[in-house]
């Protein structure tokens, strides 16, 4: 099957998504194939917050975000145009963040989030985060692959769990997170206060950039002639850079 379009909801196995090449000849690794099917099928599942229903209108936003030719300057909410459907279940106040990460996360202030925290709750918060950076993932690896951005799964009936670890608040982090606070990164430990968002995020973090336990090793390559990790950390320094992602 033409990897140009294919879409993850009709790959059977890693194996056969992987077998296929995009433009230029680029080989999609497996582990990485398999990391984005399930970022999909993670979306469109009941969440800890969020029904599958919402988390899959709020991931439609942040898609519209990131695609949008004209997009809307980030103190405009996106409610207030004609770009989101006249029907939608999730409050106006999360699409319009939703719409902000996707398209100006740069923008997003103690302030800003505060302020939705204070409406949609801090942890329900923390989710449509995770949902959203899932979302740029796999949308902006697909376009730069040369690949068709598979569509979002049917949702999945059920209620969100609502169960979270026991929780502390962060010098590093502008949520609560996980208990003990700041023993880590802030980025390793952003989304620890809902655990199922970290085991996807971490899940695809593996396969993008590298395993968490290998962090440690200053001369870890994933194959022998690929990128160093100094090479590694290069791009990615100027890529947070020209992304003005600050961490």
């Amino acid at each position: 099957m033409d990897i140009l379009t294919q879409n993850f909801s009709e790959i059977r196995s890693p194996t056969s998504f992987c077998e296929d090449v995009g433009v230029g000849g680029t080989t999609v690794r497996d582990d990485l194939a398999e990391a984005h099917r399930l970022a999909w099928e993670h979306i469109a599942s009941p969440g800890t917050w969020w029904t599958a229903a919402e988390r899959v209108e709020l991931a439609t936003t942040v898609r519209l975000a990131i695609d949008d030719d004209d997009p809307l300057p980030p103190w405009v909410g996106v409610t207030t145009s004609d770009r989101l459907p006249g029907e939608r279940i999730v409050a106006d106040v999360a699409h319009d963040v939703a719409y902000r990460i996707g398209r100006h996360a740069a923008t997003v202030s103690r302030d800003v989030a505060r302020a939705v925290m204070d409406e949609i709750g801090e942890l329900a918060y923390v989710e449509l985060c995770a949902i959203a950076s899932s979302v740029a993932a796999v949308v902006h690896f697909c376009r730069n692959a040369g690949v068709e951005v598979p569509p979002f799964p049917e949702p999945i009936a059920g209620e969100p769990s609502r169960e979270h670890p026991a929780l502390a608040d962060a010098e590093l982090n502008w949520v609560p997170v996980a208990a003990p606070a700041d023993e880590v990164a802030a980025v390793v430990q952003a989304y620890t206060a809902v655990p199922a968002e970290q085991v996807n995020t971490w899940r695809m973090a593996d396969a993008q950039y590298m395993p968490e336990e290998d962090m440690i090793h200053a001369d870890w390559s994933r194959r022998e002639g690929g990128l160093s990790r100094a090479q590694m950390e290069l791009v990615a320094a100027r890529v947070a850079q020209l992304r003005e992602c600050f961490f």
